[in-house]
């Protein structure tokens, strides 16, 4: 589903938006100008239906050349493997953090274990190592385009948003550090870290941001000062944005 000339959302769980499989988080692709880029991977079960939408969308599969992960939780990385078996071209780039667990599948360090045991993935569901390239700069450059790489642990450690001006507006992929309505995702694991939650929203607002592309729930393309308003606001009166439930 195209969102606007250069940004377009592939696959989710969300009804509507480009829907690929129930465990998979949202799934962007950014047209930098000299190839594909794709935000997050979905937990690796509908590749292919997210393929068909990028050739439904007019684009061609093919120039899919990198595949950016904002953290390591199986939503959101889990199709690494799948992505690398359907375009071995791919370059897939997470935070130095998360690319080790990622090419080692380290579970517990990504807490699919404690996923897998709380019920929200199914019993057989295993996490595949794959090569990750670790993002180890402020900015990565995608062909035409220039990313910012924002650290933004609390919701799980390693994590990282991308902020990048696309169609004239600052864009923010967000992950699951910043959700649309200002919501914020604590869960109960190793690295969830509420302090640590709310100065990565502080980082987040800093840049000023005009869309907002969270992992779940639908994007927000014109006026996202106003969501991430909501979350500082609570947090200047000492208390935690409202929770993604």
């Amino acid at each position: 589903m195209r969102l606007s000339d250069h940004l377009f959302v592939v696959g989710g769980a969300e009804v509507g938006w480009a829907e690929s499989d129930g465990l998979d988080s949202q799934v962007y692709l950014l047209d930098t100008g000299e190839g594909f880029a794709v935000v997050d991977s979905g937990a690796g079960r509908s590749v292919e239906r997210m393929l068909a939408e990028v050739q439904a969308s007019g684009l061609r599969p093919s120039g899919i050349r990198w595949l950016l992960l904002t953290h390591g939780h199986a939503d959101h990385a889990g199709g690494g493997a799948a992505w690398r078996r359907a375009l071995p071209q791919v370059e897939i780039l997470a935070s130095a953090e998360v690319a080790g667990w990622l090419s080692e599948g380290n579970e517990e360090a990504t807490s699919v274990d404690r996923a897998r045991a709380a019920g929200i993935y199914p019993a057989d569901y295993r996490l595949r190592p794959f090569e990750t390239t670790p993002l180890t700069n402020a900015e990565v450059a995608l062909g035409g385009l220039t990313l910012s790489v924002l650290p933004t642990p609390g919701h799980a450690a390693g994590h990282v948003a991308f902020s990048v001006a696309v169609d004239g507006a600052m864009t923010l992929f967000s992950g699951d550090a910043l959700f649309p309505g200002g919501r914020i995702l604590l869960q109960d694991t190793w690295d969830c870290d509420l302090a640590a939650a709310l100065r990565s929203v502080e980082r987040l607002a800093a840049i000023k941001p005009e869309r907002l592309l969270g992992g779940h729930l639908p994007p927000v393309l014109a006026g996202a000062s106003t969501h991430v308003a909501i979350a500082v606001a609570r947090i200047g009166r000492l208390l935690p944005p409202p929770l993604l439930s």
